[in-house]
């Protein structure tokens, strides 16, 4: 009998609970993603990012879909408009309601699209299992591996789940002009370890793309950063400031900015053994498509 790897004693949840506190990107509540979504449709990067993700989406066999912490709704709309039916879950009631407009101009009617306004630790009262079971961007790293279990419990067929890859949701510049340092987020690869303790295999591909917004003051390009890190001093205040006049105006007058991303999507099927996901595996060769300047990169 093949004994369990040291690795399963690895604590896990406390070394992201360190991350955590130690890392100068808190998270966010209700309130403040409500005031977010106002901004959330400024962004200049969302429809590559969004046609990449669907790409790299396993729908065979996929009638039915939950979109956990939808937000405005830039997949589950999509999504809504390729299977029977999509449930797109968010604990903003702001970001659900532009995500019904967002439906209706798109004219994805109920019958297709369901929203709820529930979050991670709320009870899902309701919610039925679906086939897939997707998190795009929106995962609760207060408790990943409730999260992680939770997406496995309610997925039929498959999970997909998104997060960053790399630490930080600042541009180079902008880091340049803070006089702080700054610890990482925690990203992807806790994800990716804990499903491996759970069991899970998961494959992990990498998406590349660019993200930002446009900005109609100084003030507002400033805020957006406070609003990840929390307080600026007035030097760091009057740099970014300096960094905000040189950017690129669009038609509109405000000011475009934008800085890459790299994203990685985890993929696992539900009630698959080892043998079956190595097989899967085993069928990458490890050659990317001519052409693709690897914007989905596997690993």
């Amino acid at each position: 009998m093949l004994e369990a790897s040291y690795f399963s004693e690895l604590d896990l949840d406390g070394l992201l609970a360190r991350e955590r506190e130690a890392s100068a990107f808190g998270s966010r509540g209700q309130a403040a993603w409500n005031r977010r979504a106002g901004r959330k449709g400024r962004g200049g990067g969302d429809a590559t990012y969004v046609e990449a993700l669907l790409a790299q989406l396993n729908l065979e066999g996929v009638e039915t879909a939950l979109d956990v912490g939808c937000g405005t709704g830039n997949v589950a709309v999509p999504l809504a408009r390729r299977l029977r039916r999509v449930e797109a879950l968010d604990f903003s009631e702001e970001m659900l309601r532009r995500l019904r407009e967002r439906a209706a101009a798109a004219g994805v009617g109920e019958g297709r699209l369901g929203v709820r306004h529930l979050a991670w630790a709320d009870e899902w009262e309701g919610v039925v299992p679906a086939d897939l079971v997707l998190c795009s961007r929106a995962m609760d790293f207060g408790d990943l591996r409730r999260c992680l279990r939770k997406m496995h419990r309610y997925a039929r067929k498959r999970c997909a789940l998104v997060l960053h890859a790399g630490g930080t949701y600042l541009g180079p510049d902008v880091l340049k002009a803070l006089d702080r340092t700054i610890h990482p987020r925690a990203d992807y690869i806790y994800a990716v370890a804990m499903l491996h303790q759970m069991g899970i295999c998961c494959s992990t591909v990498f998406l590349p793309s660019v993200g930002g917004m446009s900005y109609g003051s100084a003030e507002e390009f400033v805020e957006s950063v406070r609003w990840r890190l929390g307080e600026l001093g007035k030097a760091e205040v009057r740099r970014l400031e300096v960094l905000f006049a040189g950017l690129p105006k669009g038609k509109d007058g405000c000011a475009q900015y934008s800085h890459p991303f790299c994203w990685a999507l985890l993929r696992w099927e539900v009630g698959e053994t080892d043998e079956e996901a190595f097989a899967r595996f085993s069928r990458f060769d490890g050659a990317f498509p001519e052409g693709s300047d690897r914007v989905a990169q596997k690993a």
